[in-house]
């Protein structure tokens, strides 16, 4: 091992051994950068995409919000037009038994006032037909 060691320490790379070296430093340093610079642009997109996923999460919060309101809007304007159609129907109700009432009594008011006129009649067609 020894003997391996000392011709090595003897050898000494050569100009071009150098120059290619450094070639493959470069190469290898250009790659590095081209992969960093990917890495970052990746970073960023990752970030959009997350900032952007938030806001679409935030809206989609909002929205969720928004429609509860509605909703409950909803219910409140039908639980009102239920209770105002119940009145109306009650209120409906009572006009009609009182148009009811009204049109019994004038019809007993009517049928009072023609027997009264038909006994009228008859009596003034017997008056006419005794002999003075």
């Amino acid at each position: 091992m020894d003997e391996i060691l000392g011709f090595m320490e003897d050898v000494r790379p050569t100009t071009a051994d150098l120059l290619e070296g450094w070639r493959e430093a470069s190469r290898a340093a250009e790659l590095a950068e081209r992969l960093a610079a990917l890495a970052a642009k990746a970073a960023e997109q990752a970030d959009r995409n997350s900032l952007a996923s938030e806001q679409i999460a935030t809206m989609a919060e909002k929205a969720s919000r928004a429609a509860e309101r509605a909703a409950a809007m909803a219910r409140l304007a039908a639980d009102r037009a239920r209770a105002l159609a119940n009145e109306n129907r009650s209120l409906n109700l009572k006009g009609a038994d009182a148009a009811g009432a009204d049109a019994r009594a004038e019809e007993a008011s009517a049928r009072e006032l023609y027997h009264a006129g038909e006994s009228r009649a008859r009596e003034a067609h017997e008056d006419e037909q005794l002999p003075s």
